[in-house]
């Protein structure tokens, strides 16, 4: 007699990772925003540091997770490439154009927190939407 063993459902904790990485990012970001103790944006960021490499491994747990898994990925390069490159140009062109030249005023630092946003929104957001 052969024994039925439960198999893991990676896609099940895939999708809960999705929702637990959002909300860790969004937390990260009210924290910054508003001043908290650095003790919240490192226990936010450490839920961080525990659900992406979940996910990473997870993803290709189905077709319907690695789909998700590149909308997330897709809107992460897409934030970084406007956040690095197109918003320093334009403010480039605005202090050119108006004479105001005093450096760089756009915080590149914020770049990683911009793309972990859009990584996380872009993955439950086509998780709720589907394909719209």
């Amino acid at each position: 007699m052969t024994t039925a063993t439960r198999r893991r459902d990676w896609a099940s904790v895939n999708l809960l990772m999705g929702i637990v990485g959002l909300l860790g990012i969004a937390f990260v970001g009210f924290a910054e925003l508003t001043g908290l103790p650095r003790l919240y944006v490192n226990a936010a960021a450490l839920v961080l540091i525990v659900s992406l490499p979940i996910m990473f491994f997870t993803r290709k747990a189905d077709e319907y997770t690695l789909s998700l898994w590149s909308s997330g990925t897709n809107a992460a390069f897409a934030i970084v490439i406007v956040w690095l490159v197109g918003a320093p140009a334009i403010e480039g062109f605005f202090d050119g154009l108006f004479g105001i030249e005093g450096g760089q005023d756009f915080p590149d630092r914020g770049a990683s927190v911009a793309a972990l946003f859009a990584f996380y929104l872009a993955f439950n957001g086509k998780r709720l939407l589907g394909a719209l």
